[in-house]
């Protein structure tokens, strides 16, 4: 029997504890009336407590007492007030060593309870293996084996035991999962797969490794070398099915050791493991590719139109004078040929009185030098960019299957034209091949100039790029690009959640029922408004001549809080950020969190996984912080990041810091709890990774990304992602809602302008949540109502185009299944708004989508016109994310902030580490500043409760982020705080 450890010191402790609080003694502890005549059957009321005390022990958690062990008072006194027994007469328990069998024997005779014999360990260890072959953790294992322990009255085994039956089980889940993965390869198969860890075209790196290797900037030459790449995995010739009979998580642990693991690594495992490994890795690996294809595809189509922009822009730029002097010459010569036929006179003496003839030939030949064609002129671009378009078109459309609507039947044959060109089995283009896709400018210019194959080629290949966008076409293959059907939860499946009960998302359950109800209550909503802008009783707010004008916020912090508030950060202690994470590891355990990724075992010294976080967090790297600190290797923070540093690791840690935070007192002064904000902050790209960057002309002109980040009303960030700097915000700001591991309850979401969409507002109304942003330029946005709305003389002109209500209702069906597929994980709300931000105008899930959205906007606002609570709100929660973001510049100091990952999950890695380090710090912050509250309560310098909720966790002057990073932290032991600094200090008082 295998005897690999999966469970920590820690987990036994938990399996085996008596229960503490009062909810679970109630649940658990409770004895009814035949509990009581058993144990009243005992003679002397220590040995009636000792009985009664092994019941429940085996009851829950389900093992003996041992003889000597100590109960915690709370379970004692629980037991002993139910029997009327005082808890200190327990010492007297079992003094006859008899007794204590003697008593099992009436509780396994009585209660039904069985020792766990040779069979019944069979059993349940074949009942084990199915469950196990869903997860991947000892310890979620190990809590379902207890509960069938109980469910059964079977007396759980010592520790040892019942962790030898959840190792088999992993094991046997493991060696079932390497059958059902490899079973069906041929031998072809095996020895292509085992070629993966061979070395690569004679190079220093395996083929395994060139296959995993990213795809580099954007170009002709990344774009064949991932079609190669592509070409060698498609040559193994496994189909996606074969991972179909394995559970997600188990296939998700296969892919996160076939990225991790070497080829040295591998090439030791035995055949039938290592196979699964590369089996699984091959699969997602030709997934990724085909969408790094695709991607790399629209990035070079995309470059095409930029490049032709840029250059007539430079050309603008070049020749502006001389132009300016064409308009000047054009104006006056328009000038006197006008005044001369107004007076009757010689319109060519007035030019020849402006110019000379032989003048005026030279100014017309200059300017058709001048003239330039249209930067979006196909024949143009087809003709400047033919090397580019012969080099990726016929390579992409010859690599990839597509799938089209109806609607774009003729755009693919069109591509199917465009393979049998470059195939060789057409020798020129077909006479009246489909155009119907073409725009009609384009169409026009190509009828003058003459369809031929390059423009042909280029017209497919740009159209391609924009119906793989909108969803109107999709790859086989492909994750992100798979058609919409696809990424929904199957319309079978949706019926039968309909039938079987309400659906996860609050939402009525027809159209007619949802058009009612908030017609209802936009009609109240009119009239409020109405009546109060009628009454000139708007807040801040003009309504006249169809024209609204918001005034700007007042300061919302008064000078009294400022004073009171501002001595506080000089009473913190000062500390070392190392210092700060270990003395908050030992507050909730975070590290626990990152485990092993094959073994599930913490790392024997938490302090080594740390460094690799901060190494993360504050962009030093392996190599400068292995010379900053006195704890491990550059080496050795490779391997931990490699292999216990992972996003679902990272999320873990988080949601304990948050958790933590949200439970002190002090927090509930910063907010309800029940409120967030997100906001994007932007960290430029070192040369190096600057490929996998994009320029925001409003934030700077260097490629970078963005870190978007979810943070609470009480300060704690709980959610970040990395995104493309010149992505849409709106796109993500329901994943971090969605997908966060904390006890948040959100209700209340705020974004900047950067968030906003009407599909943003219908999909957080649809899931539950109230969307209120910050609208730039809100006055400016028309207000959509129903048609038989009838609005009052301030609000009527502000109103445009009205709700279709039909459209909401023919589409209300597919909504509610959008909806439910976000909400149980099925798809990603980002992946799902991408789409319907690019479909066409046509498509009616996005059409109707936006009906929905536009109502919930009028009604956010009707509110934000009339309460000025909800503009003050917003900008309250949105200023707390910038002040985080103030607090993550200082912590991501290293290289001036620059990322110099080319890696997107190296990327990804940065902004949880920094996320996570920032949260440790408001929880530290907020902890201590509870500390001298109490101190300055003692002293008789009690701070208004009022007051409060002007105070911030974010200060970092007395944390020391740069320098060497030691871990001494001699200063406390155990729970205590450290002492608080006396002496106020002018730098920190301006922190506060």
């Amino acid at each position: 029997m295998p005897r690999r450890s999966v469970l920590t010191e820690a987990q036994h402790a938990e399996l085996f504890a008596l229960p503490e609080n009062e909810a679970d003694l109630v649940r658990y502890w409770t004895l009814g009336a035949d509990d009581l005549r058993a144990i009243t059957s005992r003679r002397r009321p220590h040995n009636r407590l000792g009985f009664a005390l092994q019941l429940c022990a085996l009851r829950y958690p389900g093992r003996l007492l041992k003889p000597g062990e100590f109960i915690p008072d709370a379970p004692l006194r629980f037991v002993g007030d139910q029997l009327g027994i005082a808890p200190d007469l327990l010492a007297g328990y079992a003094t006859r060593g008899p007794t204590r069998y003697e008593q099992l024997d009436t509780l396994r005779e009585v209660f039904g309870f069985r020792q766990l014999s040779r069979p019944i360990q069979a059993e349940l260890q074949a009942w084990l293996l199915p469950i196990a072959l869903t997860m991947t953790g000892g310890i979620d294992l190990a809590r379902i084996l207890m509960e069938e322990f109980r469910r059964r009255r079977i007396i759980v085994p010592g520790i040892t035991s019942l962790e030898r039956m959840v190792s088999k089980a992993l094991l046997d889940a493991e060696r079932k999962v390497g059958d059902l993965l490899t079973g069906h390869l041929t031998s072809a198969q095996c020895g292509l797969l085992d070629s993966l860890l061979l070395q690569y075209d004679e190079g220093r790196i395996s083929t395994l490794a060139w296959i995993r290797q990213p795809p580099g900037r954007p170009g002709r030459r990344s774009f064949a070398a991932i079609l190669e790449r592509l070409s060698v995995i498609r040559a193994i010739g496994l189909a996606p099915e074969v991972v179909a009979p394995v559970h997600p998580e188990r296939l998700r642990l296969l892919n996160q050791q076939g990225v991790r693991l070497t080829a040295q690594h591998l090439s030791v495992l035995n055949p039938i493991r290592r196979r699964a490994v590369l089996v699984a890795t091959v699969i997602e690996m030709q997934v990724a590719l085909t969408d790094d294809a695709v991607v790399m595809f629209e990035r070079l189509i995309g470059q095409m139109f930029r490049r032709a922009e840029r250059r007539e822009e430079a050309a603008l730029k070049r020749d502006k004078r001389t132009i300016n002097g064409k308009i000047r010459l054009l104006a006056r010569l328009g000038t006197a040929i006008i005044d001369a036929r107004a007076n009757g006179s010689d319109p060519f003496g007035a030019i020849a009185e402006i110019i000379g003839w032989d003048d005026l030939g030279s100014e017309i030949a200059e300017a058709r030098q001048l003239v330039r064609p249209d930067p979006l002129d196909p024949v143009e671009l087809a003709r400047s960019n033919l090397p580019i378009l012969r080099q990726i078109g016929p390579a992409f459309v010859a690599s990839f299957t597509f799938g089209a609507v109806p609607a774009c039947s003729g755009l693919a044959r069109d591509i199917a034209t465009m393979r049998d060109l470059g195939s060789g089995r057409l020798r020129k283009l077909p006479v009246g091949v489909p155009l119907g896709f073409v725009r009609p400018a384009w169409r026009r210019r190509i009828d003058r100039a003459g369809l031929d194959r390059r423009i042909f080629e280029f017209c497919v290949l740009t159209e391609l790029r924009d119906r793989l966008r909108a969803g109107d076409m999709w790859v086989e293959g492909s994750r992100r690009y798979r058609a919409v059907e696809q990424q929904l939860i199957s319309a079978p499946v949706f019926a039968a959640m309909r039938a079987a009960g309400p659906l996860p998302i609050p939402v009525a359950e027809t159209a007619a029922t949802w058009l009612a109800e908030r017609k209802a209550l936009l009609t109240q909503r009119l009239a409020e408004v109405d009546a109060k802008a009628a009454a000139d009783a708007l807040e801040d707010v003009r309504l006249s001549g169809g024209k609204l004008r918001i005034s700007p916020l007042r300061a919302v912090t008064p000078d009294e809080a400022e004073m009171a508030l501002a001595p506080l950060y000089s009473h913190l202690p000062t500390i070392r950020i190392t210092d700060l994470l270990a003395e908050v590891d030992r507050w909730t355990g975070f590290s626990k969190c990152f485990t092993h990724l094959t073994t599930g075992r913490m790392h024997d010294d938490p302090r080594a996984v740390l460094t690799a976080v901060l190494a993360d967090a504050t962009n030093l790297g392996h190599a400068r912080m292995a010379e900053a600190c006195d704890l491990v290797s550059q080496r050795q923070l490779g391997w931990l990041a490699a292999w216990h540093l992972r996003e679902d690791s990272y999320g873990a840690a988080l949601a304990m810091l948050v958790d933590a935070q949200h439970r002190l007192p002090l927090s509930n002064a910063f907010g309800a709890g029940n409120a967030s904000s997100s906001d994007g902050q932007n960290f430029p790209l070192d040369r190096r990774a600057q490929a996998t960057g994009a320029v925001n002309p409003h934030k700077g002109s260097e490629p970078s990304v963005s870190f978007y980040t979810h943070v609470s009303d009480r300060y704690a960030p709980f959610h970040a992602k990395v995104i493309s700097a010149g992505a849409s915000e709106a796109a993500h700001v329901l994943d971090g809602l969605l997908h966060h591991g904390a006890e948040l309850a959100i209700e209340r979401h705020h974004t900047d302008g950067g968030g906003v969409s009407d599909h943003v507002f219908a999909l957080c109304h649809l899931l539950g949540f109230q969307f209120a942003p910050r609208i730039p330029n809100i006055a400016a946005r028309r207000l959509h109502l129903f048609r038989d709305a009838r609005p009052g003389p301030a609000i009527a002109p502000l109103a445009a185009q009205a709700i279709d209500e039909q459209l909401i209702a023919s589409h209300w069906e597919d909504i509610v299944r959008l909806a439910t597929s976000i909400r149980t994980g099925v798809t990603s709300a980002s992946t799902m708004l991408e789409r319907l931000g690019s479909y066409p105008r046509a498509n009616g899930l996005a059409l109707a989508l936006r009906e929905v959205g536009r109502v919930e906007r009028t009604l956010f606002t009707l509110d934000w016109i009339e309460k000025p609570e909800e503009r003050r709100r917003a900008t309250r929660e949105l200023n707390k994310g910038e002040a985080q973001n103030a607090l993550k510049r200082a912590i991501f100091f290293h290289r001036t902030g620059r990322i110099r990952d080319h890696g997107i999950q190296a990327q990804g890695h940065r902004a949880s580490a920094l996320n996570l380090v920032a949260g440790a710090i408001v929880l530290w912050n907020t902890t201590y500043m509870e500390a001298v509250l109490r101190h300055l309560e003692r002293h008789g310098k009690q701070i208004p409760p009022d007051l409060l909720q002007h105070l911030s966790p974010l200060g970092w002057q007395h944390i020391n982020l740069t320098g060497d990073y030691l871990w001494t932290d001699a200063s406390t032991t155990g729970g205590t705080l450290r002492p608080l600094r006396q002496k106020i200090g002018v730098s920190d008082a301006q922190n506060a």
